[in-house]
């Protein structure tokens, strides 16, 4: 009789066992078919900071999955079309350079600004174009000046366009605000390199234990995002590592990152504008020293095309509200710095903000970064802007 109730619970815990495996199984394929976990494309660089990880292939996505998109990093570690560093004879050459908006994850390749301005500019001048595309997530100023100085300028480019978005690259250049990708400075101010935060890389073998399966990472990454209190407790109970919570850097109730918008920043913003001035002005001097045309395009925050999305940041963050803010302060202060130091600046919200009432969305409500609508118009605005530098 004890034999038979034995059996009967080694059946029901085996069932219970299998049951829940298959639920496991089912779960974790279904988060694989879906792509509901984006892939990982980036490795740590002793010189740059960061950067891409030739060859890397997979999907990217957000919480939010307001896109699902399909990624692949060529040879030469860029999210782009394979080129010959020789230039072809007769083609008009653009290195573009910059930061997420140039890396554009959130689109498929033939919708980002980088293809969309090399079809417009060519149709517009009706001679070969090509769009050298080298966008990294985390780029300030900095890594891209470096990547510029050691590789960009093989490519011989007619045209430098460096991509400015004010939202982050001014806390990118300095050695205190930027958390991560810290740059270092010598005695005398020149860049030295990069400092290699700490960078999620492609799966490819590299996760262990729990971190193999997507399943788990959907899950915490859900719980991480969406119930930041269980989050904190799972922490305190060791079941999480207190690392991953990744709070929002603040500064008087304020993330960091809206201090550049502010009337009146904090002062050590004003070094981290003075350490992005100096590495515009050395880009400018490498680049005319290469022969080539530097072009700065100032790209948009979706706050500041907007304004429902920066009501709702501040009723997030209700500190924000004691502040005085101006929105188009960061990008005039490009501008003028363009205008005193001869270098031809672009700035793309007047278009964007012409549009906006006419235009599916150019910024994904939740990601902040450019739609394929964005995309478009960042490409046709600069292709105008362009045709005066065509000789």
């Amino acid at each position: 009789m004890a034999s038979e109730r034995s059996r009967r619970l080694l059946g029901g815990l085996f069932l219970a066992t299998f049951g829940a495996a298959m639920a496991l199984g089912m779960l974790e394929v279904g988060v694989r078919v879906l792509h509901l976990v984006p892939d990982r494309f980036w490795k740590p660089d002793a010189h740059l900071g960061s950067a891409l990880i030739p060859g890397a292939t997979g999907w990217w996505t957000q919480e939010e999955h307001e896109f699902f998109v399909p990624v692949r990093i060529n040879d030469a570690g860029r999210r782009d079309l394979d080129r010959t560093v020789e230039k072809p004879d007769g083609t008009f050459r653009v290195m573009l350079l910059g930061d997420s908006f140039v890396e554009a994850l959130q689109v498929p390749i033939e919708q980002t600004f980088a293809r969309g301005l090399e079809k417009k500019l060519s149709a517009a001048i009706a001679r070969p174009v090509e769009v050298v595309s080298m966008g990294v997530s985390g780029y300030g100023t900095a890594s891209e000046y470096l990547w510029y100085r050691e590789v960009g300028r093989q490519f011989h480019p007619d045209v430098v366009l460096l991509s400015f978005y004010p939202g982050n690259d001014v806390r990118n250049n300095s050695p205190t605000l930027e958390p991560t990708f810290r740059p270092v400075y010598g005695a005398d101010g020149s860049l030295d390199h990069v400092n290699a935060g700490k960078v999620a890389e492609d799966g490819g073998g590299r996760r262990r234990g729990l971190n193999r399966s997507v399943a788990y990472q959907y899950i915490r990454k859900l719980v991480l995002t969406r119930q930041p209190a269980l989050a904190a407790r799972l922490a305190d109970w060791g079941l999480l590592k207190r690392e991953a919570l990744r709070p929002v850097p603040m500064e008087e109730g304020v993330p960091v990152d809206y201090w550049v918008f502010a009337s009146e920043p904090p002062t050590v913003w004003q070094d981290a504008w003075a350490h992005t001035e100096a590495l515009l002005g050395a880009f400018r001097d490498a680049v005319t020293a290469d022969g080539a045309k530097l072009v700065i395009m100032v790209v948009t925050a979706r706050e500041q095309v907007y304004p429902d999305d920066w009501a709702q940041l501040q009723a997030t963050y209700p500190a924000m509200r004691d502040q005085a803010w101006d929105l188009n302060g960061p990008e005039r202060r490009v501008l003028s710095w363009c205008a005193l130091n001869d270098v031809r600046c672009v700035a793309l919200s007047p278009t964007f903000l012409a549009a906006r009432d006419t235009s599916p969305r150019l910024h994904w409500h939740f990601d902040g970064h450019w739609t394929p609508a964005g995309h478009a118009l960042a490409a046709e605005t600069m292709t105008e802007a362009l045709r005066a530098s065509v000789q």
